[in-house]
């Protein structure tokens, strides 16, 4: 009787022991995701895009100003189409450039300017969105577009010579905190 009980005690031994190695796997696993699970969105500078544009653009070149940015408002991405041209040299093609951001809300906002033909810039940087309205920034009307498959969101001003488009995942809110933000650039002087 007594040999029963000896194997009865090394078998909850032996329960105790892996229930306890698994317990302590699980901690392990929850800690090491909960580190990872804080997202670190890398940022990209922008101003040297902003620079050239403003040299090369047959237009006024815009372009937001980080100071008056929001904090949590992260640019990710910058993109010049600088149309073949060189400063001082004429542009073979339409120059564009879109500069986007995450927002404090994490979600995704975009500046574009550009002097493609009007309708055909807007309705791609847009992705067709229709018309949703106005929203007015600094005085100024922007026309409000929505395209519902993609719940994207953008805002639209026609400038004399150029299109700016702010568009988006975001919030029209959002979006016209970014549009608030636009400031004209001048090439620097020599």
């Amino acid at each position: 009787m007594s040999s029963g009980g000896r194997r009865t005690d090394n078998t909850f031994l032996g329960y105790t022991i892996v229930l306890g190695a698994l317990v302590l796997l699980v901690v392990l696993v929850t800690v090491v995701v909960d580190a990872r699970r804080e997202e670190r969105i890398p940022a990209v500078d922008y101003t040297a895009d902003a620079l050239s544009l403003s040299e090369i653009a047959p237009y006024q070149a815009y372009a937001p100003d980080r100071e008056q940015l929001p904090e949590g408002w992260t640019p990710t991405s910058s993109r010049l189409r600088d149309g073949g041209a060189l400063a001082g040299e004429e542009p073979t093609e339409p120059i564009r450039w879109s500069v986007g951001f995450a927002t404090p809300e994490d979600r995704h906002a975009a500046f574009h300017i550009g002097d493609a033909d009007a309708e055909g810039f807007v309705a791609e940087v847009t992705m067709k969105g229709e018309a949703d309205g106005e929203s007015t920034v600094d005085g100024r009307t922007w026309e409000r577009r929505y395209n519902e498959a993609e719940d994207e969101r953008s805002l639209v001003l026609r400038a004399d010579d150029a299109v700016l488009v702010v568009s988006g995942g975001a919030s029209y809110e959002e979006l016209e905190t970014l549009a608030g933000t636009l400031e004209p650039q001048t090439p620097p002087q020599e």
